[in-house]
């Protein structure tokens, strides 16, 4: 091995020396070493070749003996097999069979799990709790038709409407279970448990008190709104019928511009109340002297509602939202007012012109730009509609 180590080219090789080390680069460009030189060099020339002929005698042995067919493991060296072990832990690693049977019944569970989440979320068992909640209604109807005349409703339908709502029980259990408790904080979902809750209250008063109690009791004939709730079932139909995609469209856009027809209401009201105040301060003095004569001709047309429409605003705002917003009999007492006061054409035409030309059409511009920016935002359903 030494005798394969070719000469050194200094002068390729070895960096500039400063002045100090002339002497030294001048002895090593002329190629003469020193007499301690020559005799260190063979020495660690030949130790060096004697421990690499070693290590490469040993690897051979080594790899020659692991391919012999006796060759058992104890014939390692220590080094070699804790080398071996160390790069091999946890290859051949036993693990107990309980931590499998756990893992394989906790799979089980998960594909149960997605599979009653699936089968909640599916179209056949949305269109089955349509079907629910039509019987339901019509449940309903006849319970409500029967009352209204003092009979008893028909016992069949009342155990129909008690298994409709435990039907609703169950999927709002189901949901819950395999869907997690944040369903709740949906709007749809909280209407579904209000009206579960109002349904059982009703059951606990009818199976507690009879008919003639409830009558007696006011505290407990109050209850009786609980049967109320049951109409908001039919809110339940619109979420469960997937395929009349028009129809939730309806519903979405109701949801999401509540808040703005809201305020629109309110915003509609203030602007009728205003000119409420001046009916009743302006117009209300004049109607008053035109009813003294009992010959005018608004005797005729709507007698003593003329004078008490005019004699508070919230009467005035009955009668604004009578005329000009339903539209009824707007000229019954307007025209024999204008016709005797010109001048009061302004007050009756001009809450006309802002309610309903005003108003009404800002209403609808706001609910339209509300539902627009709300639809923007959906970008799954545009993604589906695309």
């Amino acid at each position: 091995m030494a005798d394969d180590v070719g000469p050194i080219d200094s002068k390729a090789s070895l960096p500039s020396l400063p002045p100090a080390e002339s002497s030294k680069r001048s002895s090593l460009d002329g190629g003469t070493l020193s007499p301690g030189a020559h005799q260190r060099s063979p020495m660690a020339s030949g130790e060096y070749s004697s421990a690499l002929a070693s290590f490469e005698g040993a690897l051979a042995s080594e790899n020659s003996g692991r391919q012999s067919p006796g060759y058992h493991s104890s014939m390692e060296s220590p080094s070699f097999r804790s080398k071996r072990v160390q790069g091999g832990i946890g290859s051949n690693f036993i693990k107990a069979k309980q931590v499998d049977e756990m893992s394989n019944h906790s799979s089980y569970a998960g594909k149960v799990r997605a599979s009653l989440v699936k089968f909640l979320q599916s179209t056949r068992f949305a269109n089955f709790m349509a079907l629910v909640v039509l019987v339901d209604a019509s449940s309903l109807i006849v319970d409500i038709d029967a009352r209204a005349v003092g009979e008893v409703p028909p016992r069949a339908l009342m155990l129909m409407s008690d298994l409709c709502l435990a039907l609703y029980t169950a999927e709002l259990v189901m949901q819950v279970i395999f869907r997690g408790c944040h369903i709740l904080s949906h709007w749809l979902v909280a209407i579904d448990a209000m009206i579960i809750g109002c349904g059982y209250a009703e059951l606990v008063l009818n199976a507690l008190l009879t008919s003639e109690t409830l009558q007696t009791i006011s505290f407990f004939s109050m209850l009786r709104v609980l049967r109320l709730a049951r109409i908001l079932r039919l809110v339940r139909l619109l979420r469960k019928a997937p395929r009349l995609r028009e129809l939730q469209k309806l519903v979405t856009m109701m949801a999401t511009c509540l808040k703005a027809l809201v305020w629109s209401f309110v915003f509609c009201f203030v602007i009728m109340t205003v000119w409420a105040m001046l009916l009743v301060e302006i117009v209300g003095p004049l109607i008053q002297t035109l009813m003294e004569d009992p010959e005018h001709e608004l005797w005729d047309r709507c007698g003593e509602e003329c004078k008490l429409l005019t004699t508070s605003v919230m009467r005035a705002n009955v009668l604004l939202f009578k005329t000009v917003i339903a539209g009824d009999s707007w000229g019954l007492i307007a025209v024999p007012v204008i016709m005797e006061y010109p001048a009061t054409a302004i007050i009756f035409m001009g809450s006309l012109l802002t309610l309903v030309f005003g108003v009404l059409n800002l209403i609808v511009a706001v609910v339209v730009d509300t539902f627009a920016e709300a639809r923007e935002r959906d970008v799954l359903n545009l993604a589906e509609e695309m």
